[in-house]
């Protein structure tokens, strides 16, 4: 599963938006919500400007720095 955003103006959403909806209806936690985020990277198809490895691993260490 991926969480995007095809128009953001044109939906009135934006990327934060649709996790927290998607968190909501699928009732995950924030490790939840991170594992997607990281499993979507990692399975996007298309060359990224930043590798996938080290986009993966910055959403790992985000996740793993405790909230203030």
């Amino acid at each position: 599963m991926t969480i995007n955003t095809d128009d953001p103006p044109m939906f009135g959403t934006d990327l934060n938006t649709e996790y927290a909806i998607a968190a909501r209806l699928l009732d995950l936690d924030e490790r939840g919500v991170t594992e997607s985020g990281a499993d979507g990277r990692r399975r996007h198809p298309l060359p990224a400007r930043k590798p996938k490895q080290r986009c993966v691993a910055e959403i790992s260490s985000y996740a793993a720095t405790p909230a203030p």
